[in-house]
């Protein structure tokens, strides 16, 4: 997928109406994180030209500089900004497949100078060491997934529910008719969600949501995203849509970029047992193009939505329902 380009409408100084100046900011503190430990080496640089692109920067990502801690803490000085500019600073500090000692201390450095106190930047230490327990602790306390599943479920089912959700975990779960509507769905023509969404199941092996060791219904938006997104279930594919995911879910949604550094590009066995970890597939041209698709998303899709109104429907239809096309 290529980068941004300056002609794209969709880039992220547009997206956060970013001035010159905070886009320069921004780039120098990522390029400064690239290059603690010396010239960028072919995965910092291919990150560097896609945010100088997305930045509206420009193509050539040297002739902008790297920022001093002072430089970005004047760019930005609102403490929601700084946050975020501090959070996303760990995309640079993980993107040679390991956090060294030189890039952790250089992202502690502009968080000094801004004033910032950040759960991920004491998360980014953890990945710095490869503690998988601290890891997890934080991503478990922080999944906008995981709470807006336990809160939905308890709000809609109450006891009963939760109930459910542990036969699930337990891979004891059954609901026959359930299980028969999505069986069902492999009738609706080619092209259309439920057919594609049978046939990737099938395809991969996977229980359908009602029969045994099936996941939850209310967890299936990962595997239609995948679907309807046309993103891959591969290392690669499961970055882009951590990338989707993080342009619009409520919360701390900075976790997905985390899980996915973590998981398949640092290669930390921080997911579920199912998950194989990998090594050096976060594609910042991919994930990026995934974040601002996200940001366009017209629909709560971790929420109570109507997916199955969506099903007959060609996947080219249903992204134009969700705004997304």
């Amino acid at each position: 997928m290529p980068r941004p380009t300056i002609d794209d409408p969709h880039t992220l100084a547009r997206t956060f109406a970013l001035d010159p100046g905070q886009a320069r900011a921004i780039f120098g503190a990522a390029r400064a994180v690239v290059e603690a430990d010396g010239p960028a080496r072919d995965r910092g640089a291919h990150l560097l030209a896609v945010t100088s692109a997305t930045l509206e920067l420009g193509d050539d990502w040297r002739a902008h500089p790297a920022a001093t801690p002072a430089g970005l803490a004047a760019a930005f000085p609102t403490p929601r900004a700084r946050q975020h500019v501090i959070d996303a600073l760990l995309i640079p500090a993980c993107i040679e497949t390991e956090v060294s000692a030189a890039g952790l201390a250089r992202v502690r450095s502009f968080a000094a100078a801004l004033g910032v106190r950040s759960h991920w930047l004491a998360t980014l230490g953890a990945l710095h060491r490869r503690r998988v327990f601290a890891v997890q602790r934080q991503l478990v306390r922080r999944s906008p997934d995981g709470r807006r599943v336990l809160a939905r479920t308890w709000a809609e089912e109450g006891l009963l529910g939760v109930v459910r959700a542990l036969l699930f975990v337990l891979g004891l779960h059954r609901d026959r008719a359930l299980a028969g509507r999505f069986r069902a769905l492999a009738r609706l023509p080619a092209g259309s969600l439920g057919h594609q969404l049978v046939t990737e199941f099938t395809t991969r092996g996977l229980n359908f949501p009602g029969e045994r060791g099936g996941m939850p219904e209310r967890m299936l938006h990962h595997d239609l995203m995948h679907v309807i997104n046309g993103y891959a279930t591969d290392p690669a594919g499961e970055c882009e849509l951590a990338g989707f995911y993080a342009g619009f879910a409520d919360g701390d949604a900075f976790t997905f970029f985390v899980i996915a550094l973590a998981t398949f590009h640092l290669e930390l066995r921080v997911s579920p047992a199912i998950v194989t970890p990998a090594r050096g597939a976060f594609d910042p041209a991919r994930v990026l193009a995934g974040f601002l698709r996200g940001r366009r998303l017209q629909v709560d899709v971790m929420g109570p939505w109507d997916y199955w109104a969506l099903m007959p429907l060609p996947i080219a239809a249903v992204r134009e329902r969700l705004g997304i096309a």
